[in-house]
């Protein structure tokens, strides 16, 4: 939740929680390309053949993705960790977002300011180079699209 403060709306707030332009423009022209390259990925996305649209996902897709690296490197601070605990750091990510959800009602994920929950889990972590390495994805793959890759932070 913290990384909501810089997403694609929070950004525009200041510490005292007045909106005004507070970033400089190169700072500014440099989130936005990089947050087009989100947006881009997650429209890219089907649910049910119907398009997820990146654009109204993107400030919670921005979270997803700067919430899962904040604790990813607060986690590995933490102390050395064995192979099969960085799989299981990244394994108890997606369990989050495990459920089975009538088609119905999956479908109303598509007017939901958050992605459908396969896309929050596939999207995300393929983002995550701690992901790549921990599960050896091979460059190319849906895990790694390797220069397709969107990093925001």
């Amino acid at each position: 939740e913290m990384t909501h403060g810089f997403d694609d709306q929070g950004r525009e707030y200041d510490a005292t929680g007045k909106r005004h332009a507070w970033w400089d423009d190169k700072t500014v022209a440099n989130f936005k390309s990089r947050a087009q390259c989100i947006k881009e990925q997650f429209s890219g996305y089907k649910l049910h053949g119907k398009p997820v649209s990146g654009k109204l996902t993107l400030g919670e897709d921005i979270a997803d993705s700067g919430g899962l690296r904040m604790a990813y490197a607060a986690w590995k601070k933490a102390g050395t960790r064995t192979p099969e605990e960085e799989r299981l750091f990244f394994l108890s990510f997606a369990q989050n977002w495990c459920g089975i959800e009538r088609r119905q009602s999956a479908d109303t994920g598509l007017f939901d300011a958050h992605a459908p929950r396969k896309w929050r889990v596939v999207g995300t972590l393929s983002d995550s180079d701690g992901f790549r390495q921990a599960y050896g994805c091979k460059a190319g793959s849906a895990m790694n699209r390797g220069k397709s890759t969107c990093t925001l932070w």
